[in-house]
């Protein structure tokens, strides 16, 4: 679908929403690519084109371009500032469309009032302002009614004389005093041509100008590190800053809070582990197994070259819940067989073979059970495949590590607490109910 239109007041610009199909062979960066590459050869255009996907922008952590503010007062100054930063950005690698966000200056004409003359004769600031504002932009005086409809009557002067710096000159000013003589706008004003700017934008009172630009076949940290580096060095007037966009800004508090999540939910285990197994050590090395799922989770995201977005957090907190497991189930098994009274080393040697079945089958079916969603093409593919995508690949790596670095942990904190026990096996004991088969076989001397 296509639907266009001019976005604004000015007439020298538009817009054009184009949605994509949905069983569509090629992914929405790719049209983007080759929209750029096909507008960028028309002459005496700008043109930006950018996703507009406000779901997958927000929880798929999809790529919404980068933003740099300049903050300062003297607009004309900072304008200069933003295309000189302009510059500076364009040839950074991964950075394509960048732009400033307001259009070249636009001539206006403007009038400095000689206030104290104006006050000498009566007149205030408001007085001659409403005068030019009336004569150019109209007043409304009254209203036409006929056969049932009403037209607004606008008095003001002539398309000629407004075009007309002679005429605007001779506009008359009534001053407030009662019989005073009337005055025109040239015995208080002079007019001057000057370049102004086409908009003003406000964020916190302060004026900014921004720099924007899409990010492209590279990792936005990457981008932001060449851009904080380009923009270190840069020299500005006195009074003039900058700072990362409001999306940027953004996105760092919401991970800063989703990485409050994960510290959560792994201070939650720890103290469930804790009172299960009765003791501070074994739960620490149980949670071991969370950094090996994160290798995998780096590894799967940048082979596949996805983003993590809100989705992959998601699939990372449903991750540490499966690779803890499979480590409860290795200590808890080498435990039982210490119990039992095997050696440490004999008991890890056997519950390792033995609990590899169940992990294997759990790690196993997660695997294949997200497989088509992170292999799924479409456009809801977008958002679900980084879950399916984090999950995958810290499985696998968490799975095969588990069975070796587990074990090595487990002997490590067992050697720890000897030295502080003085060398005693603190594995608890099993209680074993009495029985012959418990007792072994008993001779008595006096029994034949």
């Amino acid at each position: 679908g296509f639907r266009g239109g001019v976005g604004g007041q000015s007439s020298f610009e538009g817009g054009a929403n184009v949605r994509l199909k949905k069983d569509r062979k090629s992914s929405t960066d790719d049209v983007v690519k080759r929209l750029t590459r096909t507008l960028g050869q028309i002459p005496g255009i700008r043109a930006n084109v950018s996703p507009f996907d406000l779901v997958a922008n927000i929880i798929g952590g999809q790529n919404q371009g980068l933003q740099v503010d300049f903050f300062g007062q003297d607009m004309q100054l900072l304008g200069q500032v933003a295309r000189q930063a302009m510059e500076r950005l364009q040839g950074i690698p991964g950075l394509e469309n960048v732009d400033v966000s307001i259009q070249d200056s636009t001539p206006e004409l403007r009038w400095k009032i000689d206030r104290q003359k104006a006050e000498s004769l009566g007149l205030t600031f408001q007085d001659v302002a409403g005068a030019i504002g009336s004569s150019t932009r109209g007043t409304l005086s009254g209203y036409y009614q006929e056969k049932g409809y009403q037209y607004p009557i606008y008095v003001q002067m002539p398309v000629e004389e407004r075009r007309n710096i002679e005429s605007l000159l001779r506009i008359p000013v009534k001053p407030a005093r009662n019989g005073a003589a009337a005055i025109t706008v040239g015995q208080v004003a002079t007019p001057v041509f000057e370049n102004g700017p086409n908009q003003i934008n406000r964020l916190n009172r302060q004026r900014f100008i921004s720099v924007n630009g899409r990010i492209v076949d590279r990792a936005e940290s990457e981008v932001q590190a060449d851009v904080r580096a380009a923009l270190t060095g840069f020299e500005m007037p006195g009074g003039i800053h900058w700072e990362f966009g409001e999306r940027q800004r953004r996105k760092a508090e919401e991970f800063a809070g989703l990485g409050l999540a994960v510290a959560l939910a792994i201070g939650l285990i720890y103290m469930l582990l804790a009172s299960q197994f009765e003791s501070f050590t074994d739960p620490l090395i149980v949670l071991f197994t969370v950094p090996l799922c994160v290798v995998g989770v780096v590894l799967a995201l940048f082979l596949t070259d996805r983003a993590f977005g809100l989705t992959a957090f998601v699939g990372l907190l449903m991750l540490i819940g499966i690779v803890v497991k499979n480590g409860i189930l290795l200590v808890d098994y080498t435990k039982q067989r210490r119990a039992m009274g095997e050696s440490r080393d004999e008991a890890i040697l056997n519950a390792a073979p033995t609990r590899l079945r169940p992990i294997l089958m759990t790690s196993v079916s997660a695997v294949f059970g997200m497989l088509p969603i992170a292999v799924a093409k479409g456009g809801a593919s977008e958002l679900q495949a980084p879950l399916a995508t984090v999950v995958i690949g810290g499985l696998i790596t968490s799975t095969v590590l588990t069975l070796f670095v587990v074990p090595v942990v487990y002997s490590y904190f067992d050697d720890f607490t000897r030295k502080k026990s003085d060398g005693r096996d603190v594995a608890q004991p099993q209680l074993v109910e009495p029985s012959l088969a418990a007792a072994g076989s008993v001779r008595d001397p006096d029994i034949d």
